[in-house]
């Protein structure tokens, strides 16, 4: 186990990546996009950028602040990121240009794995992610995994419920890819319904003295219809037990935080501006709420 999770600066890494097709879901376009709606959709991923600028003129230390973002449309957000010396992370063949040639943080990777799935296809898997993650290290570009996994009926009958299955499922998981030699830099993945399992599955990811990060996935779900920029209950209760699980280093901000904002952008509902503004104060709520939850931990 690693040393108390105080001894390193919270991370609130902003995943703006190809997990939401900007042109389709927020531009909704039909068919190939054109190239002005290809800049069009790479300069909404900028006003968001310019909300996460904006967090940090008003207090947020740039040094916590993490991007995610594809090497295509995102490409810019990743410049102007790495010209500010600010953590970068991309997925590999998202785009034209290599993670070198960005000279990004982290090579990044969504991953869905359920540990008793087919055999063959499993195998298969672990060796790609193998290569994947070796290639990462002789490139001094380490991996980032956010992972999940999908439950089956049979391992839903095992446990007894849904929640339990997956936070199983995720538990044996990580360990099955620590076992085939996928040894990420940072592991992400959203909570267990059950704190104790989450701390368990947090305890995985550390096993053996491992000195890798563990983030929890906050504000996955796009919403597109929510006004306003105050965290709904859930996404407040998953940021305070980040902060108070030991090992945890932050959170990895999902697309639900700022999908809104550009769809009402786009409509015409707010100004460029506001957008900027709101996307700023839920990231700024975040902080506030995992560092005030965090010094008033007991586990510390």
């Amino acid at each position: 186990m690693t040393s108390s999770h105080t001894e390193t600066e919270p991370i609130y890494f902003v995943a703006l990546d190809d997990r939401v097709d900007i042109c389709a879901e927020v531009l909704a376009t039909t068919g190939e996009p054109t190239a002005a709606d290809r800049e069009h959709a790479a300069d909404l991923k900028r006003v968001v950028f310019d909300g996460i600028i904006t967090a940090i003129e008003h207090g947020l230390a740039k040094s916590s602040v993490g991007l995610w973002a594809d090497s295509d449309l995102g490409e810019s957000v990743l410049l102007r990121a790495k010209a500010m010396s600010m953590t970068t992370a991309s997925s590999p063949g998202s785009g034209p240009h290599s993670l070198g040639k960005l000279n990004v943080d982290y090579t990044a990777v969504q991953l869905t794995f359920n540990p008793d799935g087919p055999e063959e296809a499993h195998e298969e898997l672990l060796t790609r992610l193998k290569i994947v993650s070796d290639k990462a290290k002789d490139e001094s570009v380490p991996l980032l995994i956010e992972l999940d996994t999908v439950p089956t009926e049979t391992q839903i009958e095992m446990y007894g419920t849904v929640s339990d299955a997956r936070a199983m499922s995720l538990l044996s998981a990580i360990q099955q890819l620590q076992n085939a030699g996928v040894d990420p830099a940072v592991w992400a993945f959203e909570p267990a319904e059950d704190d104790v399992f989450t701390s368990a599955i947090a305890a995985q990811a550390h096993l053996d003295d491992r000195t890798n990060k563990v983030l929890f996935v906050v504000s996955g779900e796009l919403a597109a219809g929510q006004i306003g920029s105050d965290l709904i209950e859930d996404e407040k209760q998953v940021v305070q037990l980040a902060a108070r699980t030991h090992g945890v280093s932050g959170v990895l901000v999902g697309p639900g935080f700022y999908f809104r904002h550009l769809v009402q952008l786009q409509e015409g509902i707010i100004e460029r501006s506001e957008a900027t503004d709101v996307i700023a104060s839920h990231l700024s709520e975040i902080s506030g709420i995992f560092e005030k939850s965090r010094s008033a931990s007991e586990v510390l």
